[in-house]
Formats: C-alpha cells, structure tokens, sequence
C-alpha cells in the first residue's frame, strides 16, 4: 500500500515537472511567434502606412481635381447662361431685324410718291408678294426682304435724280387723264397726252386708289409739259405739294356755292325769293291797311248819339277799305237791334282777318319745304358721288369728302331760306294779329257806344237791355 502510494506520488512530481517544463516551453514558443508576428506586423505596417500616404495623397489629388472639375463646371454652367442670353439676345436682333423688314415692306407702298404706284408700286407688289410667301423658310424670306430693302435703294438713286414714266391721274370731276408723271424727290408733276391737263399730284392717296389726285395749274401749264417730255425745263415748285392750289381752291363764292347746289339749289333759292317778295308786300300791306283812327271814330259815334245819320254816314265813308266798311256797317245798323249790328260787325271782321292773314299759310310753307328739297339735293348728290366713287375708286377719301361737301350745299341752301321764312312767318302773323286787334277795338267802340243811346227813332223798345259783347264773340270762327 505504501509502495502504491509512494510510486504514486513519485509518477505525480514527475508528471507535474514535466507539465510545467513543457508550459515553459510553450510559453517560450508562443513568445517567440508573439515577437516573430510582431516583427511581421512591423514590417507589414511601414508597408499599409505608406500605402496609406499614398492613398492620402492620392485623396487629396482626387480632392483638388473634383474642386478644379466643380469650378470648371461651374465656369461652364456660367459660360453656357451667357451663351444663352447672347443667343436670346441674337433672337431678338433677328426677330427685330426681320420685323423691321417685314414693316417695311409692308409700309413701302405707302411711302412712295402716289404716282409712283403705276410703275415701282407694280415690281414692288410683285416683290412683296413673294416675300410674303417664303415665311417657312426664314432664309429665303430674310433674302426677299433683302431684295425689298435693295430695291427701295435703287428706287431712291433714281428718283432722287428725278424719274419719268407714262401714267394716269384723277383731275376734276373725277376724270381720269392719261399722260406722263415727272417724279422728284417728293414734287411730281404731270402732263396729259393731249397737253389740256397740267399740274401738281398729290402727296398722298387713300388706300386701294392707284391715280393720285392733281391741283391743275389752269394758266402757265407748258413748262411742266416740256418737263415730262424732255426732263428739262424751269418750273414752279410748290412747296405744299398742292395742298396750297386746293386749298385756295377750296374756298368757293356765293355764286360757286349756287352753282354746287344744281337744279334743286336753283329751286330752292327761287321759292326763297318768292317768299322774301311776298314777306316785303305782306309788311307793306299789314302797315298800310286802313284803320280808322278813335278820334274820327268818337266824332262818328257823337253824331249818331246826336241822331245826325248823315253827318255820321259822311265821316264813315271818308276811311277807306276794308275797316272803312266796317265802319259804314256798323253806322248803317246802329240802331238796329244789338244781334245785327253784331252779326253786321262780325261779317266784315270775318272779311279783314282773311285779308291780313293772306299768303302768310305760303311762308309757312316755304319754311318747311325748304329743308326737305334741301335734303332732296344732298341725296341726289351722295347718289352722284358714291357714282363716280364706283368708276375712280372707293378708297378715295379726298374724292368722297368732296362729293359730300358739294351735296350738303343744298342743305344749307334750304336751312338758310328757312330759318329767316320762319322768323318773317312768325313776325308778320303777330303784325297781322295786332292790327287785326285794332279792327276788333273799333267794332267792340261802335258795339258799345249803342249802350248810351236813351231812345232812338226806329229802335225797338221791346228790344232787351244791350249786353257788352265780348272781343271772343266779334272773332269770326
């Protein structure tokens, strides 16, 4: 048993000092590796830190390229907005360029001299036309607008020097004339063939008229007839391109206003004067119409309240006319019974106021007929203008004022006969009324003066008490 143990605790001391030899011993071994791997680690790591540096500055490289390629983009980006603003900017060059010369194309026809619209106005329309149909291409519409733009300048060399060419023109009466046009600068001059029209054009026409409009020269027309023949000669030169001739020309007299207002202006001038005529004998015969005075009158009444017929025959028989009868009425049937003396009164006012108020119904007339032939005469002359606008052209504006002008004169003419007709009708019926005023003051006299009568040889006394007669009683109906 002590054997057993004793070789027991002999093998475990064995055992345990060959265990710790061989810890020692790893120990050893693992402090080597531990070095040998630390030395690699070392080395490996000189290795990573440069690769790392490298990598570093590799970084940074990239990190100054990026910021160089960022600035160099945005350069671009700001490169590429001034690009796009000075193409927007060359787009709106061009579309002004071609704007402008679009207008002035367009505007060209109404800038040449009128009478240039026969001969330059023909390739210019010609031109225009085509440049109007190329706007699908911007190339060929640019080069048809240049050409415009080309041929204006032709057109200025030459008439800056002065142009001739064959022609037509409107004169008056809307006649148009064939014959030569001398073209310089803005003066234009023309010459019919047949040498019987002479004069300035027109500086402008109306729209859709191609015959510019003349201010004849009447008197002293050869010099421009050897000018449109043979391009030399000495001329007037009007510095209002006519506008002074028509002017002057414009202004008509009183017997170029009658003349404009033809057969209708004739009449209306004849009633006029008929109704004047009439106007003047009306006041001289209202003025002269016989009414016997209140003191003859008071003389005849005191003769027959005296019961003197003869003397008071006598005297009534000395006023003359129509109040004169009256008068002589009113002493014949003074006592007589009221009602016939009334009725005997009333009939010979019934015969003064006809005879004050005679002819005064024709003024009245005149004074409305008037204005109606005058607006006869002014449609009879627009029917006559938008005639002779048919055969010249209905753009002519200048053409068609004219008419207009001359076929309002009859209007006038009737306005001017009417108003005065007017005033003379009104004038003369408020004379006729107060005279006819004192024809009724005299018979309302005779009326009452039979109320002082006490008793009268031949009056009837189962007669009633006289009665005042009222002014509305005596006025005929």
């Amino acid at each position: 048993m002590k054997r057993i143990l004793l070789s027991l605790a002999l093998t475990g001391g064995v055992f345990a000092q060959t265990a710790q030899e061989k810890a020692e011993q790893d120990l050893r071994l693992a402090q080597q590796q531990l070095l040998s791997l630390q030395a690699e680690i070392t080395k490996e790591a000189g290795g990573l830190i440069k690769e790392v540096e490298t990598i570093d500055d590799q970084v940074l490289a990239q990190t100054k390229t990026l910021a160089d390629l960022l600035k160099a983009e945005d350069n671009v980006a700001g490169e590429q907005r001034q690009l796009n603003n000075e193409l927007a900017r060359r787009k709106g060059e061009f579309e002004y360029t071609l704007s402008t010369l679009r207008s002035f194309g367009s505007g060209l026809k109404d800038r040449i001299h009128p009478a240039e619209k026969q001969s330059f106005g023909v390739e210019l329309a010609k031109r225009q036309k085509m440049a109007d149909g190329s706007t699908d291409d911007l190339v060929m519409e640019i080069r048809n607008r240049l050409f415009l733009l080309h041929l204006s300048a032709e057109r200025l060399q030459n008439i800056s020097g002065g142009d001739r060419f064959e022609g037509s023109a409107v004169t008056e009466g809307a006649v148009i004339k064939e014959g030569k046009f001398a073209v310089a600068g803005p003066l234009g001059y023309f010459a019919s063939d047949d040498n019987e029209v002479f004069g300035f054009t027109a500086i402008a026409t109306a729209e859709g008229v191609d015959y510019p409009n003349l201010a004849l020269v009447k008197e002293g027309g050869e010099p421009i007839a050897d000018l449109v023949k043979s391009g030399s000669a000495i001329v007037p030169v009007d510095a209002s391109m006519g506008k002074a001739i028509q002017v002057a020309r414009v202004k008509k007299s009183i017997s170029d206003y009658v003349e404009g207002g033809g057969l209708v202006g004739y009449g209306i001038l004849a009633i006029g004067l008929f109704a004047l005529l009439i106007a003047v004998w009306k006041v001289i015969e209202i003025n002269r119409f016989p009414i016997p005075n209140r003191k003859k009158l008071n003389l005849i009444l005191d003769d027959l309240l005296s019961h003197d017929t003869d003397a008071a025959t006598a005297k009534a028989k000395a006023f003359k006319g129509l109040g004169g009868q009256m008068v002589e009425s009113g002493v014949t049937y003074f006592y007589d019974k009221r009602r016939i003396l009334e009725d005997a009164l009333l009939e010979k006012l019934g015969m003064i106021q006809p005879r004050l108020e005679r002819f005064l119904p024709f003024l009245a007339l005149v004074a409305a007929a008037a204005p109606m032939m005058g607006l006869l005469g002014t449609v009879l002359g627009i029917m006559k203008t938008f005639a002779m606008m048919s055969a010249g052209g209905a753009g002519d504006s200048k053409s068609f004022s004219a008419g207009i002008s001359e076929a309002l004169i009859t209007t006038a003419m009737g306005l001017i006969v009417a108003i005065p007709v007017i005033i003379i009708h009104g004038m003369l019926k408020s004379l006729a009324k107060s005279k006819f005023g004192q024809a009724e003051g005299v018979a309302l006299s005779i009326l009452n003066g039979t109320t002082e009568l006490d008793e009268s040889p031949g009056k009837d006394s189962s007669d009633d008490e006289p009665e005042d007669l009222d002014e509305a009683e005596l006025s005929p109906a």
